[in-house]
């Protein structure tokens, strides 16, 4: 099985547990006046049971999927440029990371200091120089991180449709 079928095969068993977890609800209980929906009492009260037993076994298939899943991620190495990384890590990387890293280098401006100049502009100075803002970082280096995270994002969002088509799920 590949990965993007174990994905897809989570969700198929999420959709029949939601399914059978309602129809448990519509069988659970009748009212005394009612006939029971499978004939008998004890009819119904097998089909409840089933339907549980069905959920059980599904919640089973789904966890013994979502580990193979969650190993694959972790063992899958997959190379971008010049560094490698697992499937796991691509993943963090895309939901989180990368944004985060992007608005590091964004953070590297100088609006708090101009902020903080204007009002100093406004008050008499003894010295010689009128204040100026300096920068304590490098232009140059924030838009290479910026583009270096902007473009592993990028890569990581096609190589991840082409990784979860073609790798296989690791067994337990």
């Amino acid at each position: 099985m590949k990965l993007i079928e174990g994905m897809k095969q989570l969700k198929v068993i999420e959709k029949k547990m939601t399914h059978n977890t309602e129809r448990i609800n519509q069988y659970a209980s009748i009212v005394s006046s009612e006939r029971p929906i499978f004939g008998t009492e004890v009819e119904q009260r097998k089909q409840v049971q089933s339907l549980i037993q069905a959920n059980a076994d599904l919640a089973k298939e789904y966890l013994d999927i979502k580990k193979r899943v969650d190993l694959t991620n972790l063992q899958t190495q997959v190379t971008i440029g010049k560094e490698t990384f697992t499937i796991a890590d691509l993943l963090q990387i895309k939901r989180n990371i990368a944004l985060l890293m992007k608005k590091t280098y964004q953070a590297l401006n100088d609006r708090q200091a101009e902020a903080r100049l204007a009002s100093v502009r406004s008050q008499p100075t003894g010295g010689d120089k009128p204040p100026r803002v300096d920068r304590m970082y490098d232009e140059n280096a924030k838009y290479e991180g910026l583009q270096y995270w902007q473009g592993i994002e990028d890569e990581i969002e096609t190589r991840l449709e082409v990784i979860n088509a073609t790798t296989e799920l690791l067994e337990l």
